[in-house]
């Protein structure tokens, strides 16, 4: 059975309120867990980086990949920059385990919430918040694959 939206919300508050709470004291502290998360990260096989798995538009090298497990989506991504790896691991975490529809229609709100929510865009060189719109880009159109 796939998480459900609202499980996928909880995640994306959860961690939007802990970023936020960090960059009240200090954006370096915010940071480190943006860095943090993306230690967690597995790497990707060199056999998925591929050109279908390359996140374009990134000053880094991105990747993601997915599969369809139990009718539910589960990606994997990669990057250089320890920044974007980081919000690559917020992503991948809170759109796992949902199921293909529900990636594609259902967390657009979701993830632009959590990029609000932690002025991405503002605490980010723009190429860097851009790797994280294209990022979730990526992503929706691979679930889209599995519909």
């Amino acid at each position: 059975m796939c998480k459900s939206l609202a499980e996928a919300a909880r995640y994306f508050d959860e961690i939007r309120d802990e970023l936020q709470g960090l960059r009240e004291i200090d954006n370096l502290e915010m940071f480190r867990l943006v860095t943090d998360l993306g230690k967690a990260l597995p790497g990707l096989e060199e056999s998925e980086r591929t050109e279908d798995n390359y996140v374009h538009g990134c000053v880094s090298n991105v990747y993601v990949s997915a599969s369809l497990v139990d009718g539910c989506v589960h990606y994997q991504g990669e990057s250089e920059s320890h920044v974007v790896r980081g919000y690559l691991a917020v992503l991948v975490e809170g759109l796992s385990g949902l199921a293909p529809s529900d990636v594609v229609s259902g967390t657009a709100d979701l993830v632009e919430q959590f990029a609000r929510g932690t002025d991405l865009k503002a605490s980010l060189t723009p190429n860097r918040a851009n790797a994280f719109g294209n990022i979730y880009k990526l992503m929706v159109s691979k679930a889209s694959g599995f519909q």
